[in-house]
């Protein structure tokens, strides 16, 4: 197992950075709250990486582990709901259903760390990051509701959407099996970790090419 969560960590890094690389072309200007959540993701994975290989590095970290996973589940609230603000432009309704949104998650979240709480850290956290990204996965859908009520066509908010959507659902699906069943563990993580992957490799699909895209719209056609 030790090789194949090597192999993991080794894409994992490779994508993220490909990830900051294609949104400094550009689409960090507009989704700054994601490039915020590639840049805190990247350093955390590389903080991680360190201790994964050096046991010494793990002892003095392993109790950070949680606090960072609560600042990255953050910082993707942060994210959705940035989306579904853009998507849904200004107008009172609009508000109202902003507020309705903010309201929902805060009340879903005082409940999720009362009703999951435990003595023991590590299972209270897990709990509550699976009920979490449950809360997401509502969250992306009430964005792609949004999407599609209003017949957008931004080929990037879809992606970056829908890369989330992966990462939600594995996520969810992977905690699941980590706390049914203790055989399953290994593959809840392996879900959790390819579920990842795949959504880093669609959101650099969606920015790798953002400065050839803009150079083909702003270009006079022959003749112009």
């Amino acid at each position: 197992m030790f090789y194949l969560w090597s192999v993991t960590l080794f894409f994992g890094v490779v994508l993220q950075i490909l990830v900051v690389a294609a949104l400094l072309r550009g689409g960090w200007r507009r989704f700054k709250v994601l490039f915020s959540y590639a840049v805190v993701l990247l350093l955390t994975t590389v903080m991680e990486a360190a201790a994964f290989y050096n046991r010494d590095i793990y002892t003095r970290t392993s109790r950070w582990y949680w606090s960072i996973d609560a600042v990255r589940q953050a910082l993707i609230f942060l994210l959705v709901i940035s989306l579904i603000y853009t998507v849904m432009g200004r107008g009172e309704r609009q508000t109202a259903v902003r507020r309705l949104v903010a309201g929902g998650v805060a009340v879903f979240v005082a409940l999720s760390l009362y009703f999951t709480r435990d003595p023991r850290l590590g299972y209270w956290m897990t709990q509550l990051s699976r009920n979490l990204g449950f809360l997401a996965v509502i969250l992306n859908l009430i964005l792609w509701a949004v999407l599609i009520q209003s017949r957008s066509g931004d080929r990037a908010v879809l992606m970056v959407s829908g890369g989330m959507g992966i990462q939600m659902a594995g996520k969810a699906i992977g905690h699941s099996l980590r706390q049914l069943y203790p055989q399953t563990t290994t593959a809840g993580d392996l879900i959790i970790v390819l579920s990842h992957l795949l959504c880093l490799y669609v959101w650099w699909q969606a920015f790798k090419g953002t400065p050839s895209e803009a150079k083909v719209v702003r270009e006079p056609r022959p003749g112009a």
